[in-house]
């Protein structure tokens, strides 16, 4: 994990059981010189130079990434996790890529456009902003990010890029499971990024995203939406065979999840379907004589989002006949990935599983009468063996993903 917490997992989890800064003010400063400013959960000190070394920074500068901050932290990211997995790639091994991310090149390219707004205004015929930012469009496609990626790393497995909105995370880890299972891979790295730029901060605030108050309260009375944040993520998941041939120690098993596509609407849930509880308890079902002890939603401080995730987790365990697992949100550590949240999620979940500790949902202070869960306020020591990961994301991907402690 690399996020405003820190830029490795121990940073991230000592920070996250002191608490969490809240986010601060972003500049973005326009061609005219007048400028927008905008809360971001940011990167601690970011040098990406500084992380990835002086040879790496010279051929992504070469080839115009150092300046992307959206592959650079994918790229530490998944050294990163590498790393702590003991695994370099190459030899005999089959060894596959699955990325998500909600943009890619997009995002900096309508950037550049918002720079430089007064001169669009301007018809000419040269247009010389296309000829400036031609390399910008054409990593609108998203083969790039995955040609230089594995050129890097050096991996020659299947690579796939996934755009799921804020379940890319859920949806990456489970194409890279079926790599696996049906022998096309014997590790699959996967891992999502997102910068928060100012072109995505404007589209939300527009559609009423963003907290006025400048906090995420994750189902708590008072919230009135969420926050962007800087961060990645990366899961290594591989086969268990492959595992014990090179006597790794994983932090756990995952078991595989459940995926619905609601297209009633493109920002909205259908509450009537109840496909966000079908994937929840699909996901819990597949710990069949065993009880969840942590699921973390999406809990993006949302009022009518928060509602319609706790009704539809209530429902989905109620239909079950189990009890309701303790419920925590990890929003108000780090802010809203978007693309990357459910994964920057997942992994901090699975170190709540490793270290046997609930960590609560920051900013959870006061109970919502309409929400009938309990939400987790204090961090506590408790035994975690199975772990329920959701989201209910724009464009109507729902899913849920479950992950075991290895005993």
């Amino acid at each position: 994990m690399l996020c405003s917490l820190g830029v490795t997992n121990g940073e991230v989890w000592k920070a996250a059981l002191a608490g969490a800064e809240g986010p601060r003010q972003r500049s973005y400063r326009f061609s005219d010189n007048s400028c927008v400013e905008y809360p971001v959960y940011t990167l601690p000190d970011w040098r990406p130079a500084e992380w990835l070394g002086r040879q790496t920074a010279a051929w992504l500068s070469e080839n115009r990434l150092l300046e992307d901050a959206d592959f650079c932290m994918l790229l530490v990211s998944v050294r990163q996790a590498l790393e702590d997995a003991g695994f370099s790639p190459g030899g005999s091994s089959r060894v596959g890529l699955v990325i998500g991310h909600e943009n890619l090149g997009v995002v900096r390219l309508t950037d550049k456009f918002v720079q430089h707004q007064p001169e669009l205004g301007r018809r000419e015929r040269e247009m010389p902003l296309f000829k400036q930012y031609q390399h910008e469009f054409f990593n609108l496609q998203t083969f790039p990010y995955l040609f230089y990626l594995a050129q890097l790393l050096g991996i020659n497995g299947p690579s796939y890029a996934v755009n799921n909105a804020c379940a890319s995370g859920l949806y990456a880890l489970e194409l890279g499971r079926m790599m696996i299972e049906t022998g096309s891979a014997d590790l699959m790295i996967v891992s999502c990024s997102d910068y928060a730029h100012v072109s995505e901060y404007l589209w939300l605030q527009e559609k009423g995203f963003v907290s006025g108050r400048n906090m995420i309260r994750p189902f708590d009375l008072h919230r009135d939406g969420s926050i962007l944040g800087d961060g990645a993520a990366t899961i290594v998941l591989e086969s268990e065979e492959h595992a014990a041939r090179r006597g790794a120690s994983p932090i756990g098993l995952y078991r595989g999840g459940r995926f619905v596509q609601d297209h009633w609407h493109m920002t909205l849930p259908d509450v009537s379907r109840h496909s966000y509880a079908s994937v929840i308890s699909g996901a819990a079902e597949l710990e069949p004589d065993r009880e969840i002890d942590i699921l973390v939603p999406h809990g993006s401080g949302s009022t009518l989002w928060d509602r319609y995730e706790a009704a539809e987790i209530q429902r989905a365990f109620a239909g079950l006949e189990r009890p309701l697992p303790a419920v925590t949100a990890f929003k108000g550590y780090f802010g809203h990935l978007l693309g990357a949240s459910a994964m920057i999620e997942t992994v901090l979940m699975l170190h709540c599983m490793k270290h046997n500790t609930l960590l609560p949902a920051l900013n959870h202070e006061y109970p919502d009468p309409k929400i009938k869960i309990r939400v987790q306020t204090q961090a506590v020591s408790r035994t975690i063996r199975s772990a329920v990961k959701s989201v209910p994301a724009y464009g109507g991907f729902h899913a849920a993903v479950l992950f075991n402690k290895l005993e």
